[in-house]
């Protein structure tokens, strides 16, 4: 058996609905068709293949060297996700890939280490290709211990009393008062109710622009 160090995930680059209908063997035999028939190869260049529904098929036999990677097939192998048509690098899994796939894979990253040893590590192909495949950063999907997502951790949220523009807010509250309080003294008595309803309606106003900020801070704007 082959000294097994890495696991390679490829896509197929074909659209979601491709050959649906004729299910997952009949994909793996057109792939295996392209690799013998157009690039002349032995047999398909993957070890396996995950479809859309989360069935992983055998592809060529883990014993032999596969033909997906240049530089690194001998002690690697090669797994095919299908679909992944258009993506770029750096897109989330869940944007190419069903769940169903996803966990899939990641089953299949963990019995292939319990097999072949827990050091084993894991790459997507654009990590020794300039290519898109498979259409998401697969070392930071494996870090993430996310099935479905491939997005690094978020940054520490700051405390409430720490926004500028939260405490902008509430200055401009205080400020408002304080200049209402300091006209009513020299006003008649009419003049006094229309400055307090000038001053109730500032109050309110600030208090709501407060809250939207609030609102806003706490879906993660600053």
């Amino acid at each position: 058996m082959r000294n097994i160090k890495k696991i390679i995930v490829h896509c197929s680059a074909t659209r979601k609905d491709w050959l649906d209908v004729e299910g997952a063997a009949a994909q793996l035999q057109e792939i295996r068709r392209w690799h013998v028939e157009d690039n002349g190869w032995s047999d398909i260049g993957y070890h396996a293949y995950i479809a859309r529904n989360g069935e992983v098929l055998p592809a060529r036999p883990l014993k032999r060297k596969g033909a997906h990677t240049k530089g690194h097939n001998a002690d690697s192998i090669g797994v095919c996700l299908a679909g992944g048509f258009g993506s770029s690098s750096e897109d989330r899994a869940i944007d190419h890939y069903t769940p169903a796939q996803l966990a899939a894979l990641w089953e299949f990253v963990k019995v292939t280490r319990d097999k072949f040893g827990q050091e084993i590590t894991v790459h997507g192909h654009n990590d020794f290709a300039n290519k898109a495949c498979p259409g998401f950063p697969v070392s930071r999907w494996m870090a993430s211990q996310c099935i479905q997502e491939a997005r690094p951790k978020a940054a520490p949220r700051v405390k409430a009393t720490q926004s500028k523009t939260v405490k902008a807010s509430g200055v401009s509250i205080a400020a408002s008062v304080g200049s209402a309080g300091a006209m009513l003294s020299g006003l008649d008595q009419t003049a006094q109710y229309i400055v307090l309803g000038f001053a109730g309606l500032s109050i309110v106003l600030g208090i709501y622009v407060m809250r939207e900020r609030l609102k806003a801070w706490s879906e993660g704007w600053h």
